[in-house]
């Protein structure tokens, strides 16, 4: 089965206003645009074609008006039929005006507006008898679009020679209807486009607001990670409660793994120190009695079974620990570790120089900031000549802290291989030869980084980064 890598594969989100192309802030606003955008064209669309309509009713209600005029003044004139005297619209005597009457008789016109000129309105037939009114498309005399309304009108008696049937017409052009609904349309449209911008501002606003909660939600996660915060506290919205509080679960549930974890390595170790101590007193025994063959191969042993008991503790210890559970304040963690350096053999001959700002605070646990940097000046004191430096600085989210002494060194060749477990490149300077493998395990499970490096003048740098944590203003970490 493959170990999952620590290194997690989601995409980094694009700092740009938080609007890249995995954005659901960008997801949100694009679809809040596209959806306003089709509502405001099928509502433009709606209100071109209502208007559209309400135009037509207006033109065929004046045409009706008209018609009554024509009706009203419509005479018969022994046989002849006439028009008492002219409409009052002036546009029905104006040649091609768009505005006609006419009237027909079994489909043959008899009297017709001066505007249609020498042209004659089409034949309405006898589909209009006993309908009354009726509005319908027309070819005027350009072979234009007219809209047309038709009545049928009987004259004259039966005893006087019969009845005669009339169809009266008066039409408009429509292409006045039409430019009068393209420049609605034209009008709607620019009205609309404004309007769908300000959606998409009312959209992206709604959308800010309605995803702040979730930045505060993931500031406070930043803050548990950075060690400002145990748990996630705050005030949020109904539907991201249930998420805060699984995640509070799931902290919680964490922490209680990682103390039994801990207890369990502890106990382990407790329980390896007193068998380990007894074969090595026989060793030592074997070895009084002149059994140095035997004393050897039992003492190198245990060494091993030591080392490696060590290095698997740590290596529990660090597989189990919880990340970011606080912040630690580094000049008072490295004040603290040079005064017990004065208590250990040399530790009062070196100059320690200590250049850390008050500000300057480590996201660790205190028991792995006091075993990283303990191991770090443990090895400085033991190679140093007379001088071990240690500095920090602040470089965004990150920690930068130096730890130099001016020993021997390490040669570029061999500084991999002092990483390794159990290497020593110096025998005759105590120790298991653990510590800087314990402590890069440590700051690569912080998703820090270490380098060895040669300190300018001679000696070993130690350089780490390391997640920043917060410390108060008086310095203490929190």
């Amino acid at each position: 089965m493959p170990v999952p890598s620590g290194r997690s594969n989601l995409r980094r989100p694009s700092t740009t206003l938080g609007l890249g192309p995995g954005s659901l802030r960008l997801r949100l606003i694009v679809a809040a645009v596209v959806f306003s955008a089709i509502a405001v064209a099928i509502a433009g669309s709606a209100m071109v074609i209502l208007v559209n309509r309400h135009i037509e009713r207006r033109v065929v209600y004046e045409l009706r008006g008209h018609l009554d005029q024509l009706t009203a003044r419509f005479v018969l004139n022994g046989d002849t039929p006439e028009v008492r005297s002219d409409l009052a619209d002036p546009r029905f005597d104006r040649p091609l005006s768009g505005l006609y009457w006419q009237i027909a008789e079994k489909g043959k016109p008899k009297v017709r507006s001066r505007s249609l000129w020498d042209q004659t309105l089409p034949e309405v037939g006898t589909e209009l008898e006993d309908v009354g009114d009726q509005a319908f498309e027309a070819k005027g005399p350009r072979q234009q679009r007219l809209i047309a309304i038709a009545r049928q009108v009987t004259l004259g008696h039966a005893a006087e020679g019969g009845e005669r049937t009339f169809s009266l017409v008066v039409a408009a052009d429509r292409a006045d209807i039409d430019q009068l609904t393209e420049d609605f349309a034209l009008e709607a449209a620019a009205f609309l486009s404004a309007l769908v911008v300000f959606l998409a501002i009312a959209g992206w606003l709604q959308v800010s607001v309605g995803l702040r909660p979730l930045s505060g939600l993931r500031e406070m996660v930043e803050a548990v990670r950075r060690g400002r915060a145990e748990r996630l506290s705050g005030a949020f919205p109904d539907e991201v409660i249930p998420l805060v509080e699984e995640v509070n679960a799931l902290i919680d549930a964490q922490g209680r793994t990682i103390e039994r974890a801990r207890a369990r390595a502890g106990d382990l170790a407790h329980g390896l120190k007193t068998p380990l101590a007894v074969i090595g007193s026989e060793a030592r025994a074997l070895r009084e009695r002149g059994e140095m063959a035997s004393a050897e191969t039992i003492e190198s042993e245990v060494i091993g079974m030591s080392r490696f008991v060590e290095r698997q503790l740590a290596r529990a210890r660090i597989a189990s620990y919880q990340r970011y559970a606080g912040s630690v304040a580094f000049a008072e963690l490295a004040g603290r570790l040079v005064r017990a350096m004065w208590r250990l053999p040399r530790g009062d001959d070196i100059d320690w120089q200590i250049d850390v700002p008050a500000d300057v605070g480590l996201a660790l646990h205190r028991e792995d900031a006091d075993e990283i940097f303990g191991n770090l000046f443990d090895n400085a004191r033991k190679y140093a000549v007379s001088v071990v430096t240690v500095s920090a600085q602040l470089h965004g989210d990150a920690a930068l802290i130096t730890v130099a002494d001016d020993g021997p060194g390490v040669p570029e060749s061999r500084r991999e291989a002092v990483l390794l477990r159990g290497l020593r490149l110096d025998e005759s300077v105590q120790g298991s030869g653990l510590g800087l493998s314990i402590v890069d395990d440590l700051v690569s499970s912080y998703g820090g980084t270490l380098a060895l490096s040669e300190r300018p003048g001679g000696g070993l740098q130690v350089d780490l980064r390391l997640p920043a944590g917060l410390v108060g203003a008086d310095g203490e970490h929190r």
